[in-house]
């Protein structure tokens, strides 16, 4: 007897070959829904880290300075976004009063040495926790949310007894130099405005950390998620756009010129879109934070003479 192979009929053989392929479908289907919850994780827990940064810790705090120590007054805010945020007034010799914006990620004290420049001028000044920082309600939102907090900061600095509500300026840090110029930019009572460290837009921002950064893949996702879990726009964080608003009131620009973060590119950019009366200065060998800290340029009296040009009559 012949031994013969056992060959299947077509009709099997044909429906063997659509099981192996859709085994293969679904194979590659569960690879890339994997894949997408590995990236979901990830871009959540990296959204968690940009609205919710570690504490701050600086070299100094407010004990280091015995002039603002021995005036300062708790104030209070209630933001029209909700939150309520904490923060220190610092009468001064007239009521010629600088709110002071921090950066993102820091709190008042990083203030505290600019605070002192000022004060000892003879300004009132106030500083305060941003959203999300030290006390602060809410969770931060990159400049978007924390612009009108801002606004309910310069509410409640008008309503103040020891403030003259003719006389009220801004001063504002990386973040805070943002949030400043877009909250002067449509608010009159701001007489005018120092930004310390502020990026045309957000997004260009953003853009040019990444490029420079490819080990976060889920970066832009991770912002997407920012927007949609605080109903922020970080579209709208766009200096450039609304700076010349400011104008006829003036605004002092300046960065320090070994600035990483913000480069002089970005500044004179910053700078252009602006309108007269306006100063660009770029402190030579100083970095993003240098300006701020003890002896940086924003503590010179420069600041405070730009401030007294601003705001108090010539006979002061």
């Amino acid at each position: 007897m012949t031994a013969h192979a056992f060959n299947p009929p077509a009709s099997e053989r044909r429906a063997r070959r659509p099981r192996w392929r859709l085994r293969i479908l679904i194979a590659a289907i569960a690879v890339v829904l994997g894949l997408c919850a590995i990236v979901g994780v990830l871009a959540w827990r990296d959204s968690n880290g940009l609205m919710s940064w570690p504490p701050a810790h600086y070299a100094w705090n407010l004990n280091d300075y015995p002039a603002l120590a021995k005036v300062s007054q708790p104030f209070v805010v209630h933001s029209r976004t909700g939150v309520t945020l904490v923060g220190r007034f610092f009468r001064g010799r007239n009521g010629a009063t600088v709110v002071l914006s921090h950066g993102y990620g820091g709190d008042q004290d990083e203030m505290l040495p600019v605070a002192q420049t000022l004060h000892a001028a003879g300004f009132t000044v106030v500083t305060y926790n941003e959203r999300g920082r030290a006390g602060s309600g809410g969770q931060g939102t990159w400049g978007a949310l924390e612009t009108q907090d801002l606004r309910s900061v310069i509410d409640a600095v008008v309503r103040h007894p020891n403030v003259d509500r003719n006389e009220i300026a801004e001063f504002g840090f990386s973040i805070g130099a943002d949030i400043s110029i877009l909250e002067a930019a449509a608010d009159p009572r701001v007489k005018a405005v120092v930004a310390d460290g502020s990026w045309p837009s957000l997004t260009g921002y953003l853009k040019s950390r990444l490029n420079d950064d490819i080990t976060h893949p889920t970066a832009w996702l991770s912002f997407r998620l920012l927007e949609l879990r605080t109903g922020a726009d970080l579209g709208a964080v766009n200096p450039a756009a609304v700076i010349a608003r400011i104008s006829p009131r003036p605004i002092l620009r300046m960065d320090g010129l070994a600035d990483t973060a913000v480069t002089p590119a970005g500044s004179r950019a910053n700078f252009a879109s602006a309108r007269s009366p306006r100063t660009l200065w770029l402190a030579k060998g100083e970095g993003h934070e240098d300006t701020v800290r003890p002896g940086g340029a924003a503590t010179s009296p420069r600041l405070a003479a730009f401030f007294a040009h601003a705001l108090l009559p010539p006979s002061a």
